[in-house]
């Protein structure tokens, strides 16, 4: 098994495939009549369910190892703005970080293939 590395590209080149991946499966629940514009709170639900479940946010190691290598500052922003947890530890922290963080990626990335949908059509 190999260390876990991380670098920002790879945080933000898999938060981008993640909002890619959210945007098809919602697109092709879609009606015909529905566009992404139309399915933008839909979106939003589930890159806050993808975010939440990510294995780079639900364990721990992996969340110090963003935290220590990735700008994260909208996870920090988003601490800020939730509060620190009830019983705060290390690990619970970063992993909060992480959450705000990866959640904030994928809602740009949704953001931009949304306006871009709207452009070409």
């Amino acid at each position: 098994m190999s260390e876990f590395q991380i670098s920002d590209y790879m945080l933000a080149t898999e938060c981008k495939a993640l909002a890619q991946d959210i945007f098809a499966d919602i697109m092709a629940d879609a009606r015909d009549d529905e566009t992404p514009e139309d399915m933008r709170d839909a979106m939003m639900d589930r890159a806050h369910e993808t975010a939440d479940g990510h294995q780079w946010v639900i364990y721990h190691y992996k969340a110090l190892m963003i935290c220590a290598h990735c700008s994260v500052d909208r996870g920090e922003q988003f601490l800020e703005d939730v509060g620190m947890p009830e019983t705060p530890t290390l690990n619970s922290i970063a992993s909060l970080i992480v959450y705000g963080e990866i959640l904030a990626r994928i809602e740009e990335a949704l953001c931009e293939l949304i306006e871009e949908s709207a452009i070409a059509a």
